[in-house]
């Protein structure tokens, strides 16, 4: 894990809920995203203006959507997100409350997106939706570095399942992956069983998944990737089990 997100102090609720739900060892923190001193300044002087004009409507508007940036609202600010050696707790970036899931029972959905504006691409933004049987949460870049965390839950994820999927493949079953299913046979997407030994790679860009023939240059299958839960575990699984 990086050095500039070490684990911090837990507050008594959240170390409450990593003991209930046995999460070990923390070990990282990821503070809300800041905006710059001159940022801040320029929406100050934005909402003055608005005032000045009498503009109400866009007054109230303006002022409570700053409320919800953890620069204009000591609440937001106190927000969290820990990482732990079996899980995860997460203040939720609207309303209150926080959410504790564990890495070996949950189904992780990771989506990547970059606006391309004259040419020139935008940061990537990441949106990582995770569920287990009781909750769900959804972590977005509300959190400082998500390239950091979003990988970080991937490979935790990875971790804790990717031993008992390959367990699960050699006992003969059959792994749901959303729009593939994995099994001892190969690779199934809408029906069609692509064998292992016809597999010639799977590639992952674009926000998409596909996977290649050995004998044909275009994808047999495509898929988003956000729509694979444990893209970790299910490229893993895939590169050994085709590599057989």
């Amino acid at each position: 894990m990086p050095a500039t997100t070490p684990p911090a102090p837990l507050s008594p609720a959240h170390a409450e809920l990593a003991a209930r739900h046995g999460l070990g060892a923390p070990t990282a923190t990821f503070e809300p995203q800041r905006y710059g001193v001159l940022l801040k300044v320029s929406f100050y002087l934005t909402l003055a203006v608005l005032l000045f004009l009498f503009v109400v409507p866009a007054v109230v508007f303006y002022y409570v959507s700053l409320r919800r940036r953890p620069d204009f609202n000591p609440r937001q600010a106190a927000k969290r997100l820990h990482l732990f050696e079996h899980g995860l707790i997460v203040d939720q970036e609207t309303g209150p409350g926080a959410v504790a899931l564990r890495w070996d029972e949950v189904r992780l959905h990771e989506e990547q997106t970059q606006k391309i504006i004259n040419g020139i691409p935008g940061p990537i933004r990441y949106t990582c939706l995770l569920r287990t049987p009781g909750a769900s949460v959804t972590v977005t870049d509300f959190y400082r570095t998500p390239a950091v965390w979003a990988r970080a839950m991937q490979h935790a994820v990875l971790r804790a399942q990717g031993p008992g999927a390959q367990e699960a493949l050699r006992s003969g079953g059959v792994l749901d992956f959303g729009p593939f299913d994995l099994s001892g046979a190969g690779i199934t997407h809408q029906r069609q069983l692509l064998p292992w030994d016809r597999l010639g790679r799977v590639e992952l860009g674009g926000g998409a998944v596909r996977v290649v023939r050995d004998d044909e240059p275009s994808p047999w299958a495509r898929a988003m990737a956000k729509s694979v839960p444990n893209l970790s575990v299910f490229l893993a699984l895939v590169e050994a089990h085709g590599a057989g």
